[in-house]
């Protein structure tokens, strides 16, 4: 079923590209059996089978063009775990959800945190928008970690924390490990990070997630990708992802299952065939 998905997903998306692949190789075949027709005597290549067999494997060749997978699964060698990459959205997975935020722990939408990230679609989904109640969880995850600075700003919260500092939250029945991913920029209220950052909270994500996961699935986004001005490309981002994340399970179990789930906005950019033969190889 979810490969009919993904062909049919393929064609709506690229449905000139399709049409050209199958005249393509539609042309290629027929001009090969003409030849042969043509040069070896006895062979004769013509009638409807030939034609419709021609035609047959002309459409196959197009749709496996246009087609690509919208999940993959690799297997961590050597243990029981495996890191599933597929597209989707990130709140209706089933287990545990990682969510990146910045090093204040901001809660408020605008300018301390834009609605269009997914801190602030987290806030608007699990929260209502209103940052009292994700404050409560954060001040009680955080009573006894010692800010790296405190600072005045016009609007956010003053207490800066140390990237990769983490606060396990709850919205009804789901729970969520928020990450500190992007330093703030206090006059602007813009957010950044660079690679040393990301691997830093990484590295605190799968900490967190041995003691709060409980064998449960853990999910993470594609970290790095939005607001953080991070300035990699898709691939080198999941692939610095999948690399943490084998790399900390082989010094110790997190769980059986990392999901990496990606935005369908990314599906153009990246093909998880090649990402699997990748790891694979």
């Amino acid at each position: 079923m979810r490969t009919l998905k993904d062909l049919w997903r393929g064609i709506c998306r690229h449905p000139l590209k399709a049409v050209s692949h199958i005249f393509v190789a539609f042309s290629v075949m027929w001009t090969i059996t003409e030849a042969l027709s043509y040069f070896v005597p006895g062979i004769m290549v013509k009638g409807p089978i030939a034609l419709g067999a021609l035609v047959f494997i002309s459409i196959i060749y197009g749709l496996k063009k246009v087609w690509k997978p919208s999940k993959i699964t690799i297997d961590v060698a050597h243990t029981n775990t495996c890191i599933i990459v597929l597209f989707g959205d990130l709140f209706e997975q089933d287990g545990i959800r990682a969510i990146a935020v910045n090093d204040f722990f901001d809660s408020k939408l605008g300018k301390p945190v834009s609605e269009k990230s997914l801190h602030g679609i987290f806030l608007n989904k699990c929260f209502g928008g209103y940052p009292e109640p994700f404050d409560k969880q954060v001040h009680g995850n955080l009573k006894d970690s010692a800010p790296s600075e405190t600072a005045e700003r016009d609007e956010g919260k003053s207490k800066r924390y140390p990237i990769g500092t983490t606060a396990l939250l709850t919205a009804e029945r789901d729970r969520y490990i928020a990450v500190a991913l992007t330093q703030t920029n206090i006059s602007t209220s813009k957010v950044s990070a660079d690679v040393t950052m990301m691997w830093i909270a990484l590295h605190k994500l799968w900490q967190r997630a041995r003691i709060e996961s409980g064998g449960a699935p853990l999910n993470v986004p594609l970290i790095g990708s939005g607001l953080s001005g991070l300035g990699l490309p898709t691939r080198d981002l999941l692939n610095l992802i999948i690399l943490s994340a084998i790399t900390e399970t082989k010094e110790k179990l997190i769980t059986n299952v990392i999901r990496i789930v990606l935005n369908r906005d990314r599906y153009d950019e990246l093909d998880l065939r090649d990402v699997k033969q990748h790891w694979e190889s």
